[in-house]
Order: structure tokens, then sequence, then C-alpha cells
């Protein structure tokens, strides 16, 4: 059985089909959704269901008693040997831990927010903080500083939840550095991702004679860095007049409904006179995000710390030449001057600097589409990923019995 954080499922959706086809496990989900009452709804050979969601906050982390207790009914229905609980971010890791769900459980590191919150405000000062405030903020009281707040406080559950869990997964160096200082007597595994079908079955990049710079941004928040990639296209935008940034993810909206970050990036654009040089894509399917990736000539990510990244991932599959921040997760994905090139997050210049050499420099961004689109290969074969993964599911069955 599955159980994983609400708007983190993508992870486990790309992996569940190729867990199901190789006749060795049966997958339950309970994911949270926006239902008054508890609902089954089975997808793709997955038995699926969905409870209402609640507020994650430090005052209100758990959901009702009502949804305890059909969680605790279905997972009695079902009869998992494994609970595998994707995410620290919500709170399905605190019913293993706590043992409000008494089954074998290995705890899937997704997204860590204690270490986030250091850098939520991505190097903003605090005039522009208090920029990106609008009548949005004030009515939520959702500003910057108090997202930052909401992490941090949230940093003593996800805390509890590691420390609880005797069987732990990670996909990076970096990642299992903070598990092992948080909980050092952990099993600890080591895992891949199975990227979504479209990064497999897409042709893979070729040289483009355009100057487009793909980035995307899951939130709307300075810890993306958008702000950063902004800055490093104004700097290239005099030596590159018809240099484009194409933003993915739908964060365009009309009036109160504007995020203030994303609001600011917007004035931002103007001061910069860079209108014409920054294109918002909006929400895109997997296959969209492949065709634009395949599309550009470098792919950035600017974002202030990853625990994995996904979108480099991505991009590396398809042999796409990337520039990123050397942060968490993302710095173990490929090798400086060799599958991608880095630069210290927050350092618009050098991120420039970077882009440059891509976008001048044909026969350096051949190379890094070659040895990269190598690495992932092997990297992110789905074969190898599900053996893997049932071997993990073996060792935590063995562990349990033996304790």
């Amino acid at each position: 059985m599955i159980s994983h954080d609400e708007g983190g499922g993508s992870w486990q959706r790309a992996i569940a089909p190729h867990l199901l086809r190789s006749g060795r496990v049966t997958l339950g989900n309970v994911t949270v959704g926006p239902v008054s009452q508890t609902v089954r709804e089975d997808y793709g050979g997955i038995s699926q269901w969905i409870v209402p969601g609640v507020n994650n906050s430090n005052k209100n982390y758990l959901p009702s008693e009502a949804a305890i207790r059909d969680i605790v009914r279905v997972a009695e229905e079902f009869r998992p040997d494994i609970v595998h609980v994707w995410g620290t971010e919500f709170f399905w890791g605190l019913l293993t831990g706590r043992r409000i769900l008494s089954y074998p459980s290995l705890l899937e590191i997704q997204g860590l927010k204690g270490p986030l919150s250091r850098v939520f405000t991505g190097g903003l000062s605090l005039k522009e903080i208090l920029a990106c405030i609008g009548i949005k903020e004030i009515l939520r009281r959702h500003t910057i500083l108090q997202g930052k707040k909401r992490f941090a406080r949230w940093a003593y559950f996800e805390n509890e939840i590691i420390a609880k869990h005797s069987n732990i997964s990670t996909q990076s160096p970096w990642a299992e550095a903070w598990i092992r200082f948080i909980n050092p007597s952990c099993n600890l595994f080591h895992t891949e991702l199975v990227l979504r079908d479209a990064f497999y079955e897409s042709e893979p990049w070729k040289p483009s004679e355009d100057f487009n710079i793909f980035t995307s941004a899951v939130a709307p928040a300075p810890f993306k860095g958008l702000h950063d990639a902004v800055r490093a296209v104004a700097i290239l935008r005099d030596r590159i007049p018809s240099i484009k940034l194409r933003i993915a993810g739908g964060h365009q909206r009309k009036g109160i409904r504007q995020e203030g970050y994303i609001r600011w990036v917007n004035k931002m654009i103007r001061r910069y006179d860079l209108s014409k040089n920054v294109d918002w894509l909006g929400s895109l399917s997997e296959k969209e995000v492949a065709q634009e990736l395949v599309g550009c000539a470098v792919a950035l990510v600017p974002s202030y710390c990853e625990t994995y990244c996904v979108a480099f991932a991505e991009a590396m599959q398809l042999g796409v030449p990337v520039v990123s921040s050397f942060t968490g997760g993302a710095a173990w994905l490929a090798k400086d001057e060799e599958t991608a090139l880095f630069y210290p997050a927050g350092d618009h210049v050098m991120c420039a600097h970077q882009l440059w050499r891509i976008l001048t420099n044909p026969e350096l961004a051949r190379c890094l589409s070659g040895k990269g689109r190598e690495i992932a290969d092997g990297r992110n074969d789905p074969e190898k990923i599900v053996l893997n993964q049932i071997d993990i599911y073996r060792r935590v069955l063995h562990a349990n019995k033996c304790t």
C-alpha cells in the first residue's frame, strides 16, 4: 500500500505502472483530495482511496478522527505487507511513525522542509520581500516570511517522522546526510526515480538554432530562483537580443489571485525591458514539457534547494544541456564541466556566464548532451529501478521479521 502527499504523487505515479507490470506487486494507494468524505476511485490497476484534505500546519497536522478511522479501515481492508509513505511534507508519516498504521513501513524522502526553510527567501532583500506583499498575501496571511516560518515549524514534525521510521529511502547523498543526522540508526536505502513516460519515448535533444532557455517551477516561491533566471537573461539580452526564457508553471493569474512573488517578478521583467524575452508557458503536460526541452538550447535549474530535482533528471534523459545551481540533491545528478554546468545558488552573474558558454559553443553543448544522456540512461532505467525497489521491499519485510 502506498500513501503519498497531496500534489507530490508524480514520483509514485511514474513507478507504479512498472511495479504492476512486474507481476510481483499489488498496489493500493491512499491520498488526499477535494472530497467531503472518503471515496474509492481505482485507477490503472491500482486500488485507490481519496480522503478529505487537511490544512497542513502545526495546529492541524492530522486529518479528522473520521478520516483517520477511514484510513485505518482501508488498510485493514487492503491488508498491506508494507506501507510505502511518499514524503515527509504531509501527515502520512505521522500515521506510520506513531503506529496508527501498525504495518511494516518504508518512508520515501521527497522534499525536506526543514533545510528548505533556511533558503526559503531565495536571497531576496527585506525590501524585495516587502515588495512581494499584496492584498492576497495580507488577507491569507501568506507572505514570504510567513511561508518561511510555516516551513520551519513543520520541520518539528518532519524530524519526528524521520526519527520514528526504521526504513528510509533517498535518492541523493545530500538527503542521506540529513537523514543520518536525524536518525543515525535507520536502515537507509538508495533509490533512483522512474521518470514519466514522455521522457523515455520522446526523440532526444538536437542542437537548436534558437536561443531558448527552458525552466520550470512547481511553486511560485523565491526558493525556486525564478528571479535569478530573469536577472541572468537580463545580462545576456544585450549580447543575444533574441534570447528567450520560457517558464513552465501555472503562475500567471488575474487580479487578486496573482501571487505576490510572481507579480514582483513581472515588475522586474518590465523594469529590465524583457517582456519580449520571457514567455510564461502555463501548466504543461509531460509531453509538452518534453517538447519544450528537446526544442530549447539549454535547460536551467535555478533552485536554492533540491532533494533530487526531477526536472534536472528529465532534461538529462533527453540529452538537453543543463545549467544548474550547485545545491542539495541537484549537485549529485551530474558532474560539473562533464555532464552539466553548475554555478553557486543565487549567483545570477555566474549563471549568465554558464548559459552564455552553452548558447555560444555548439561543441560544448553537444558534449554535455551526449555524456549527460549516457549517465541518465543508466541511472533512470525503469527495469533496474523496479528490481531495486522490489529488493528493498523484501529487505524491509526481512528486517521486520527479525525485530
